[in-house]
């Protein structure tokens, strides 16, 4: 049996959708359509480019307003709104499946740990609503943000995760999928909850919510 778990956590854990809502909220106070203002927002946060350099997710994170100020044409329109965006990051909740599912591993002896592109002035309230201890490890822990296998590395060797004692868990193609496939003692289960089509990567196992694991790992 596999002894380590490693989760991906926005959207494989925490839905990530008020966040968005709050983004597109903002926008239509400001007169900007919001489905585009959301676009905007989450593929700046999803880019590469914009992390490296290191920076930490605050940083980023008042970056990607900034960006959308200047896209849309807007004088600290979205920037002036930093605050309750990164409040937003805080009051994300679990996907209703998952809090039992977690637990549910863990009495099957699994050692569970996350792997989050965030920051410890977040994470704190994010794992406050899991109810499960885990370990955590961050961007700003390892000053990477992932695909970058900088992060996976050093996780792994930490623990000494081996292709028998260790499976990855994640929704992000790009951000997990991806870059696990690289590493040849990883294997990964794909949380696919938007149903995607993915590119020439592909998981160990796949999967449509988390609880449908409880199958796989028993």
């Amino acid at each position: 049996m596999s002894n380590y778990l490693t989760f991906d956590c926005y959207g494989t854990l925490l839905n990530e959708a008020t966040l968005y809502d709050k983004v597109a909220a903002i926008a239509s106070e400001l007169g900007v359509d919001p489905q585009a203002a959301r676009i905007q927002f989450t593929s700046y946060q999803d880019s590469a480019d914009n992390v490296h350099p290191y920076l930490d997710y605050t940083v980023l994170l008042r970056n990607n307003l900034i960006h959308l100020d200047y896209v849309f044409g807007q004088q600290h329109g979205f920037e002036a709104h930093f605050f309750e965006v990164l409040d937003a990051n805080r009051q994300l909740q679990p996907f209703p499946e998952v809090i039992d599912t977690l637990k549910t591993l863990q009495q099957r002896g699994y050692q569970l740990i996350l792997m989050s592109n965030s920051a410890w002035d977040i994470m704190p309230a994010n794992l406050a609503t899991l109810q499960v201890p885990v370990d955590v490890w961050t961007a700003e822990d390892v000053h990477a943000y992932k695909p970058n296998l900088n992060f996976f590395k050093t996780v792994a060797d930490h623990y000494g995760f081996t292709a028998e004692n260790h499976i990855h868990l994640a929704q992000g193609y790009g951000t997990d999928i991806v870059p696990v496939s690289l590493l040849p003692d990883w294997r990964a289960i794909w949380v696919n909850r938007n149903h995607e089509t993915g590119g020439a990567a592909r998981p160990w196992r796949e999967v449509s919510r988390l609880d449908e694991v409880l199958r796989i790992l028993v």
